[in-house]
């Protein structure tokens, strides 16, 4: 199982990143629970599209367990010590460049103004 060999696996745009984030996230509040391509869309607001990209990805990665394809059939997040440790960090560290990048942002606007 890793997180990284998913995440190799999909495109390195930022809605993806964001999509890959909110479905990690979702998937380690609900470890253990049986979950299908709709549910987690559902769960998450992320496109249909991009809900299928990412969990085939993580499917492939074995970060999650479905029985044959995953956007068809239920899957299972239940990681061993070793990933579930790996997707803690990916969530400090994913959540963390994007606040940074908006407390300058803000900043930026509060010296400079919007200039709209």
């Amino acid at each position: 199982m890793s997180l990284r060999r998913a995440l190799a696996a999909l495109p390195d745009d930022l809605a993806t990143r964001n999509s890959v984030r909110t479905v990690v996230a979702y998937l380690q509040s609900h470890e253990g629970e049986r979950f299908d391509a709709e549910k987690l869309r559902r769960g998450t607001g992320v496109s249909e599209q991009r809900i299928e990209s990412v969990l085939c990805a993580l499917a492939q990665g074995y970060v999650v367990d479905c029985d044959g394809d995953p956007r068809f059939t239920p899957c299972i997040f239940s990681p061993d010590p070793v990933l579930s440790l790996e997707v803690r960090r990916y969530l400090r560290v994913a959540g963390g460049s994007d606040a940074r990048l908006q407390r300058g942002v803000d900043r930026f606007r509060g010296r400079y103004g919007t200039g709209v």
